[in-house]
């Protein structure tokens, strides 16, 4: 055993080595270009729509729909529309507007998010 492999905490379980930095494998860079993800991006946004994306997708959660209220949702053309997030799906976002009114918009509609008064970041 060299200094690499000697025990620091002994834990109950099969024992773990690790190489030192010089004697790692290297990845062939033609490895580094295949993805091995199967989520694949179907549609590309802007930078400014996959952050309102991220947001809506926090914003979608329970905990957060009670806690950020209310919501006011700034689209193109200057309406705007007070609500919560129902659910987002892959290019569409379904509002809570109201009560039981339900209000389904594009995602690259949305312009930005406010809550109490200042834009959500």
């Amino acid at each position: 055993m060299n200094s690499f492999n000697d025990p620091l905490l002994f834990i109950k379980g099969p024992p773990v080595f690790h190489l030192p930095p010089n004697e790692r494998a290297v990845i062939p860079y033609e490895l580094l270009d295949e993805s091995t993800s199967i989520y694949e991006i179907q549609k590309s946004y802007s930078t400014k729509t996959l952050a309102i994306i991220d947001k809506l997708k926090f914003l979608a959660k329970p905990f957060q729909r009670k806690v950020y209220q209310p919501l006011i949702f700034h689209l193109k053309g200057g309406v705007t529309v007070p609500g919560e997030v129902e659910r987002v799906e892959d290019s569409q976002v379904t509002l809570l507007v109201g009560k039981e009114e339900l209000m389904t918009v594009s995602l690259e509609e949305i312009e930005k998010i406010m809550w109490r008064g200042s834009i959500l970041k």
